[in-house]
């Protein structure tokens, strides 16, 4: 049965032997320079995250698989699900074992579109300085909203916290109310390069994946 987009992590990211991985927002800016020297910089688009995968070892007849969806990812219009595994949980909580069973939403956004706050967490639960969060929203597509966090707080003893402010700011269509992931937040990408790596009769290593977050 043909997959739909974007591939689960299940169906292709989380099978992946990654010996390296980079995840970091990009930037979208111009500079220019007036006559009194004074640097203006421009915004030129929306900040999307980029990163790059290496792949390590393993036997060719998994890579055969893994190769097999790297293909079908670079087909036009098809997108993945990707996370940073080095910043799988909060820095606080990196199972999330502290978090269990809680159900985290959005309880409030401010108009300045840097800041929220989270409902419904464990008394004392620590939001850090450098978490990532990630939210869906829209429908037609559905959009996944990919954070990470500036400004940390600690939720109260009702569950709430103070104000977080996030890098990208929040775009439109996000909604109080809105279910937020802390584990394992997910980043709608394109495969933008993909290099196969290289192999013998068995083996295969060094392949790599240039990813690109997609909006749509």
């Amino acid at each position: 049965m043909a997959l739909s987009w974007p591939i689960a992590l299940t169906e292709f990211f989380d099978t992946l032997p990654i010996q390296q991985v980079t995840c970091h927002l990009g930037r979208s800016v111009t500079a220019s320079q007036t006559g009194g020297g004074d640097l203006i910089s421009h915004q030129v688009g929306e900040r999307l995250w980029q990163g790059q995968i290496i792949l390590g070892k393993d036997y060719h007849r998994q890579f055969a698989a893994i190769e097999a969806r790297i293909a079908l990812l670079e087909e036009s219009g098809a997108s993945l699900l990707v996370y940073d595994t080095r910043m799988a949980g909060p820095r606080g909580d990196p199972s999330g074992a502290l978090l269990g069973t809680s159900v985290v939403r959005i309880d409030t956004l401010d108009a300045n579109n840097r800041d929220l706050t989270l409902k419904d967490l464990p008394a004392g639960y620590v939001i850090s300085q450098g978490d990532l969060l990630g939210f869906s929203y829209g429908s037609n597509p559905v959009r996944y909203a990919f954070h990470r966090v500036v400004t940390g707080a600690i939720a109260g003893s009702g569950g709430i916290t103070a104000k977080i402010e996030v890098i990208p700011w929040i775009r439109q269509g996000a909604a109080t109310g809105t279910v937020v992931t802390l584990v394992k937040p997910v980043c709608k990408a394109k495969i933008m390069v993909a290099e196969y790596g290289n192999s013998t009769a068995t083996v295969s290593t060094g392949g790599t994946l240039n990813w690109m977050q997609t909006l749509r």
